[in-house]
């Protein structure tokens, strides 16, 4: 029960995702465990991205719960979410990232650079989303709006996506040189890819979304199934 009667649509959905999370976030751990120093960093950083879904739904779940859904009321719990679902494609990326420079047979010492340089993006987009959501500019309309930092961000996620496309393509099509654990890694990336461009461009369609009555993409204010299915 909320605080003005039952849960709304947005608050169950939150629940839901919590317990999702929190299970994601128990076996990541346990892999990090299992693997030991020097071959846990994927897992650390999807424990990383756990904690950051976490934070971000139980943020979101007080605001839902808290201000009355016919309100679009733009608080510092607010930005906090959108701050939060924005820098969690970040430890994706490094994950990512770094379980494909786990496949040394295929991958060759130039492809080994340019996965450890692909860092370097990846935290300049997250400096400029976190400098772009607590700008008091966020905050001029109803609801959470991207500023040009926060947008910058967001295209520098897409670079990023661009250059782990080619990456795993470049890779994938050296497989034979690949060990039995190596191909395991390589499918697991491959298959994971065309979720992680639902994710993309979600950010996208937020970021560049035109002011409307209704923002569908809106982080905050933005269609609840939408975000569930996204």
């Amino acid at each position: 029960m909320g605080i003005n009667g039952p849960l709304v649509y947005g608050a169950v959905v939150n629940v839901a995702t919590l317990i999702i999370y929190f299970i994601y976030f128990c076996i990541a751990v346990w892999l990090a465990i299992r693997q030991g120093l020097g071959h846990n960093f994927p897992w650390i950083c999807m424990i990383i991205l756990s904690l950051c879904r976490l934070t971000q739904v139980a943020l979101d779940l007080a605001a839902t719960i808290i201000y009355p859904e016919t309100k679009l009321t733009n608080t510092t719990l607010e930005t906090g979410v959108a701050i939060l679902t924005e820098i969690s494609l970040t430890p994706l990326f490094m994950s990512t990232a770094s379980m494909l420079n786990m496949t040394s047979g295929p991958k060759g010492r130039r492809m080994q650079w340019v996965l450890l340089l692909l860092y370097i993006p990846l935290i300049i987009s997250l400096i400029l989303i976190v400098a772009g959501g607590i700008d008091p500019s966020s905050r001029d309309s109803p609801t959470f709006a991207p500023t040009a930092a926060t947008k910058a961000g967001i295209v520098l996620y897409c670079v990023c996506f661009a250059i782990l496309v080619w990456a795993t393509t470049i890779i994938a099509a050296r497989l034979y040189l690949a060990s039995s654990l190596e191909v395991k890694i390589l499918t697991t990336v491959v298959l994971s890819l065309p979720f992680f461009l639902v994710d993309v461009v979600y950010m996208m369609c937020f970021a560049f979304e035109r002011t409307a009555p209704v923002m569908r993409f809106n982080v905050i204010s933005g269609d609840v199934t939408i975000q569930l299915c996204m």
